[in-house]
């Protein structure tokens, strides 16, 4: 009897050793079908396997994001729903439109994954916590980068025209419309540019994040809950969906910033989002 369960234990693992060699040889394409055909058949933790799988490898498409999200949405709709189902899907979707910024469809899911989360927190009694960027951020984020850089280039070709004419026209009316553009494309010129470094220093420093619990409690530094006394106004736990930054990293902790509010909270309780490479 001892031998039979040595022997049935060996056979288990290597079955088991089997089928892991066999996942790890497929390729992402091969799981992008199988986590498609997993998510349509109805078999969501199947479907959740063989997405996370993707990420984990580093596998960066709006769809295989997107198709991610979906699978967990269906599942938090389910009997098997999960704590944090809702969260990861909004990072999910968070994640599609950083990939592919014109996806109407990941925008108006996203906006149905926070309203239901919104919904649900109502029910329970927690109350809504409104986001109140900085205003600098909110300026930045007019625009994308590129749109500032562009803006900043045209500015300096202007004023290099206005400055050329002003050198070499004679007639005055030639001269004010001369000094009038060099003088307003200057204007273009050092703010499109100072908006575009903002924007890089922001992109370059600050990782986007998605809380995926029901709730992450901000702490301080030394992993003690931050209360309303220590200057949150009142905030002191980000609910799931929240985008926010990750600053830095003290260990497990890392400092997030969520519009105007600071804090630090474990790691796990966040997503990093894949950025477009």
């Amino acid at each position: 009897m001892r031998h039979g369960s040595w022997l049935l234990a060996g056979a288990c693992a290597l079955a088991l050793g089997a089928q892991a060699a066999r996942v790890s040889a497929q390729t992402p394409e091969e799981l992008f079908r199988q986590g498609v055909a997993a998510l349509q058949s109805g078999a969501h933790d199947d479907a959740i396997a063989h997405f996370e799988l993707l990420a984990d490898r580093g596998f960066v498409h709006p769809d295989a994001s997107y198709d991610r999200a979906s699978a967990y949405v269906k599942r938090a709709a389910s009997s098997a729903a999960r704590p944090g189902d809702l969260g990861r899907a909004a990072a999910a979707l968070s994640e599609t439109l950083l990939l592919r910024p014109s996806d109407t469809a990941a925008e108006t899911a996203l906006e149905r994954v926070r309203s239901e989360i919104a919904r649900r927190r109502a029910r329970e009694g927690a109350s809504a916590l409104m986001l109140q960027k900085r205003l600098s951020r909110a300026i930045v984020e007019l625009l994308p980068e590129n749109v500032w850089a562009l803006s900043a280039a045209a500015g300096a070709f202007f004023l290099t025209v206005g400055l050329a004419v002003l050198r070499v026209a004679k007639r005055p009316q030639l001269r004010l419309a001369a000094l009038t553009t060099a003088s307003f494309a200057a204007l273009v010129l050092c703010t499109a540019a100072a908006l575009t470094f903002a924007a890089r220093h922001y992109r370059r420093t600050l990782t986007p994040a998605v809380v995926v619990v029901t709730e992450a409690r901000l702490l301080d530094a030394r992993g003690a809950p931050v209360t309303s006394q220590q200057g949150t106004s009142g905030v002191v736990a980000l609910p799931e969906g929240a985008r926010v930054d990750i600053v830095e990293q003290h260990g497990s902790l890392v400092r997030v910033a969520w519009g105007t509010v600071e804090g630090f909270v474990t790691q796990g309780q966040l997503r990093s989002l894949q950025e477009p490479r």
